[in-house]
């Protein structure tokens, strides 16, 4: 499953080539299911009254065979079907186009302002894990008070995250931004569990960085959409709908008028109105928190929304030749300003050794004193982050900054504390400072020339006073298991681009598509598909075909009632319908039951035209001539997928 699975390419020129009755029968499975499983069985509720079930068979065989339908089998046994991902979205489109109307921004109020994005709060739980961790307690779950620091980094609004029913295994006195990250991060891949800890998966994290914010928007979009909201089809009809192109960033569109559509269309029901707009506002709420859209009020109290400018969106857009994607803007005063359009990869480096302030739009970072010493801990001197800041700011590194780095650099290094406790020095003459140090008298012993053995329990005050002296000590990384090991790697600085993408390196989405904190409701596409069915020839579609008179099938006659009566009931067997001339002229009926008494059948009698139909009640005197009517049999290459004409069931 690549980045690109939210849509499939020429998906309308394959619906194209679909037959009518398949079209027809998509689109009703379409509007009641969305891409929700439904249970093998009950399709038949979907079945047009114009349409006989050997038609409605033969569609759904169609539709399973040419990849529109997916069927797999759940742990019991019990077979489920679905439309894949993509095709689903391909389907919408295709048959419920919208044009909706826009509003006039006068007298909106807004209710919810679009927060930081998605994708900025993302990168900051990245950043938490690889350097905070995310350990587990033994019951599997990550201890509470990493979830609150990670919690306190992000700037989600749990007031946008409340209406849209997080499943999360954890108490409810959990920050909810926390939770929702740690479940992206994991459903996306970027994140795998231990035995110990939740560690970054370096190659995943890695690809993921070398994404643009379009690619980003439409990968997030898609997973939040399918993993938060209420789970029904109107509401999944409702977050695909607005998030087509014909909602345009920046316009107010009617909260009502969108939901008066869906009813008028089929894709939720009139008696679900009020739950539906409940939770559409619930969802407009969460979409702000992203930072993709703004909810409001009209000045008569009904709600509306609009998208912002990072909307995401289904295509990736064309980037435009010479854009400065890796040019950084270094201040005087230490604050680094970073465009729009620059990598994540190089934002990731940027954060590697500096503060993140602020990820909405232009990002923005502080170089400070403690990240550089941090860094340098890590094994990125400070020579190399100036000569990499140099390279990468635009007109240079100032002076100024220049000047403040280099005095760093110098004091950094001149004593590390090693993770066993023994300051080591740089020379012999830091050694013989820190000897003499007054109030370092009895929280050191000297081990030789330049290395001093430091108690545990004075090892903070020890900082603290070489710190003040000039001498701060870079920190060993402390001990990890080698299931945290996997993030070290990302602590690096990013090579300048070759202006070409790198052969096989893309972004791919975990295998389980219902992955995270919780288990998603798209788990039947972890499940391995079965293939349709095949039938060798129309004999085994109708297996008493050889039992039934031929001329039944080949003309329209007058037949003695029994006779009539024979052909409805093996109507009915087969599923299938009568052609019938009534009063000169000729209709179709599609019998259901036979009536007790006096022989009479009951059944549905299309129109002309065949897609309109009433119920009627016939007898032998209501026609003149009857002809059994047998669906043509679809013409398949044996080369193709499934082979021969598969049937549901």
């Amino acid at each position: 499953m690549t980045m690109n699975d939210r849509g499939i390419s020429g998906g309308d020129a394959e619906l194209q080539r679909l037959s009518g009755d398949a079209c027809s029968v998509l689109k009703r499975i379409c509007a009641a299911h969305a891409d929700h499983p439904f249970q093998e069985g009950r399709e038949d509720s979907l079945r047009p009254s114009e349409m006989t079930r050997a038609e409605f068979r033969l569609a759904l065989s169609e539709l399973w065979r040419e990849g529109w339908l997916a069927a797999v089998r759940k742990i019991g046994g019990e077979r489920i079907f679905y439309i894949p991902s993509g095709r689903w979205e391909t389907a919408q489109n295709h048959f419920f186009p919208i044009t909706p109307p826009t509003l006039s921004s006068d007298g909106i109020h807004l209710s919810a302002q679009a927060d930081p994005g998605l994708a900025g709060e993302l990168f900051r739980a990245l950043l938490f894990a690889a350097e905070e961790g995310l350990p587990l307690t033994a019951k599997g779950a990550v201890h509470k008070k990493y979830v609150n620091l990670l919690a306190a980094k992000l700037q989600l609004n749990e007031r946008h995250l409340q209406g849209l029913g997080l499943r999360s295994p954890y108490p409810e006195d959990y920050p909810l931004p926390a939770i929702l990250a740690m479940d992206l991060l994991l459903h996306l891949g970027l994140l795998e569990r231990g035995q110990q800890a939740y560690s970054l998966a370096a190659p995943s994290v890695e690809n993921w960085l070398r994404l643009d914010d379009s690619e980003m928007f439409a990968l997030l979009l898609s997973a939040v959409s399918r993993r938060y909201g209420r789970r029904t089809a109107a509401d999944r009809h409702f977050r695909c709908l607005i998030a087509r192109p014909a909602y345009l960033p920046g316009r107010w569109y009617s909260l009502k008028d969108t939901v008066g559509w869906m009813e008028a269309q089929g894709l939720s029901a009139p008696g679900d109105r009020a739950a539906l707009m409940e939770a559409s506002v619930a969802w407009l709420n969460g979409l702000a928190g992203f930072g993709w859209c703004e909810a409001g009020v009209t000045a008569e109290g009904s709600p509306c929304f609009r998208w912002t400018s990072v909307k995401p969106q289904a295509e990736q857009p064309i980037k435009k030749a010479g854009q400065a994607a890796e040019r950084i803007i270094v201040q005087p005063d230490l604050e680094v300003l970073v465009p729009e359009e620059t990598s994540y990869s190089l934002r990731w480096s940027l954060a590697c050794f500096a503060e993140l302030d602020q990820c909405d739009g232009m990002w923005s970072f502080r170089l400070t004193r403690e990240r550089l010493e941090r860094a340098s801990g890590r094994g990125m001197s400070p020579q190399e982050i100036i000569a990499w800041l140099d390279r990468c700011a635009d007109h240079g590194l100032p002076g100024e900054v220049r000047a403040v780095l280099g005095q760093w650099s110098r004091d950094i290094g001149r004593t590390a504390l090693a993770e066993t406790l023994v300051l080591s020095c740089r020379n012999e003459q830091d050694a013989d400072l820190i000897a003499g140090h007054p109030r370092l008298l009895g929280s050191l012993e000297r081990l030789g020339p330049r290395h001093f053995g430091v108690s545990r329990d004075q090892a903070n005050l020890v900082r603290k006073e070489l710190a003040s002296a000039g001498m701060a000590p870079l920190e060993g990384l402390p001990s990890r298991s080698d299931e945290a090991k996997s993030a070290d790697g990302l602590f690096r600085l990013s090579s300048p681009p070759s202006g070409e993408s790198e052969p096989g390196l893309q972004f791919t989405l975990p295998s389980d598509p219902a992955a995270g904190l919780w288990r998603g409701d798209d788990y039947a596409a972890a499940l391995p598909p079965e293939m349709p069915p095949t039938l060798a020839s129309p004999k085994e579609l109708w297996p008493d075909s050889a039992d039934v008179p031929s001329m039944w099938i080949k003309e329209r006659r007058r037949y003695h009632a029994s006779t009539a009566r024979l052909i409805m009931e093996q109507a009915m067997k087969w599923g299938t319908k009568v052609r019938l001339t009534m009063e000169e002229q000729t209709c179709e009926f599609i019998p259901s039951r036979i009536l007790p008494g006096a022989w009479k059948v009951s059944g549905y009698l299309l129109g002309e035209s065949g897609e309109t139909s009433q119920e009627r009640e016939l007898s032998d005197e209501d026609w003149d001539k009857i002809q059994l009517v047998v669906p043509s049999f679809p013409a398949v290459p044996p080369s193709a997928p499934g082979g021969g004409c598969g049937m549901m069931g």
